[in-house]
């Protein structure tokens, strides 16, 4: 996995808008993350087990982020607003407890995603892939939700409107059918 992965998330996530979540960067952030992580198991003097989880923390954060904000592009969702906003301030935590501090003050605006999201296939793949990266536990895992995430965010296209579908036959064949 690299640094430059995560890089691109964000950026596919957030086109053609510059991500305003890391002031050093992402990739400069998933570099910090796997230095802690590449120390943590040759049990380096000076690597605590708190850094190795504040910045794997920061980094699901950013994964977390890139899903929110391509979800709020594709739907037009309150609740998607506000949980990109509360991520937004729990990246900027200096550590671990302050993270979840922010996260469990409001954890309900994580209920209001679910709502209105209809039958929208790209929309329930996000939001899958955000519940993945909220449970995710290893750097492992993490490093899979930014490739499956950049593969996803690659085939969507945000600027689609459903004023440019085109008829479609299955929806034609039902009006046929009640009439």
């Amino acid at each position: 996995m690299s640094a430059r992965s995560f890089d691109l998330l964000l950026e596919t996530a957030y086109l053609p808008e510059v991500p305003p979540i890391f002031e050093e960067g992402p990739a400069t952030v998933y570099k910090k993350f796997e230095q802690t992580y590449k120390a943590s198991r040759l049990q380096q003097k000076g690597t605590s087990t708190e850094e190795l989880n504040f910045r794997f923390e920061i980094v699901r954060l950013g994964v977390a982020i890139a899903f929110i904000k391509a979800f709020s592009r594709l739907a037009d969702n309150e609740g998607a607003t506000e949980v990109l906003a509360l991520l937004q301030e729990a990246v900027k935590a200096k550590s671990t407890k302050e993270i979840d501090k922010i996260i469990q003050k409001k954890i309900a605006a994580f209920d209001t995603l679910y709502q209105e999201i209809f039958v929208h296939e790209q929309r329930e793949q996000i939001l899958a892939l955000f519940e993945r990266t909220l449970d995710a536990g290893s750097k492992q895992e993490l490093d899979e939700l930014i490739l499956e995430g950049l593969d996803l965010l690659q085939t969507i296209d945000f600027d689609h409107t459903p004023d440019d579908d085109e008829d479609d036959p299955i929806d034609d064949e039902f009006i046929k059918s009640i009439q």
